[in-house]
């Protein structure tokens, strides 16, 4: 395949896809067709199906690209560091909710109700398995502490977190966001206040 030709696919794939997305901000996943699709992008259907066979293979690679820029994310603070001490790491050195912020579009509409699809779990499993892949958390050998557990807690913790932000609206700043994350990540709470009997 030469490059004009490759290009050009390319190109077709990327209309395709954000012709999706668009439609999906306002419809459910099921209600939009394979037509309305290839209407709106100004192409014929052999094309659609040339490049994605269907809309739900369409919608799984835009899932899956998407995952894979989050992850690109946050890695980018750690990239060129063996041992990462959270203790020295500043907020700006977080890209990660500015990211969220250039595709606040695409995040909402992935996490709607219009895709049929749990993106939240999928978003926390693929930090999830970042970490457990990538990461080696440091863990006091007198806590005895199973580290699979802990790779779920804080994977799915800064997913909710994300989720939470995202949902909201980003109303906190990307750089709060990060100082917060970066908090989340280094308290440990020994204690709490039962507030039912705080008031008896």
């Amino acid at each position: 395949m030469n490059e004009f030709a490759d290009k050009r696919i390319q190109r077709s794939k990327e209309i395709l896809k954000s012709t999706f997305i668009a439609l999906l901000e306002h419809k459910d996943f099921n209600d939009i067709s394979v037509t309305e699709i290839v209407k709106m992008a100004n192409y014929n259907r052999g094309t659609f199906y040339n490049n994605f066979g269907t809309k739900e293979y369409l919608l799984d690679e835009i899932i899956h690209e998407t995952l894979d820029e989050l992850k690109s994310e946050i890695r980018k603070p750690y990239n060129r560091t063996l041992n990462v001490n959270l203790l020295e790491m500043k907020p700006e050195d977080i890209s990660v909710f500015h990211y969220f912020i250039k595709e606040q579009q695409l995040y909402s509409i992935l996490l709607s109700t219009h895709i049929r699809v749990d993106f939240r779990h999928q978003l926390a499993k693929t930090i999830e398995e970042l970490f457990i892949k990538e990461y080696q958390f440091e863990i006091p050998e007198q806590l005895h502490l199973d580290s699979s557990w802990l790779y779920v807690y804080r994977a799915h913790g800064v997913a909710a977190v994300m989720i939470r932000w995202l949902e909201n609206g980003c109303v906190e700043s990307p750089m709060e966001m990060s100082k917060q994350i970066l908090l989340l990540m280094i308290t440990g709470t020994s204690t709490f206040i039962n507030k039912n009997m705080a008031d008896k």
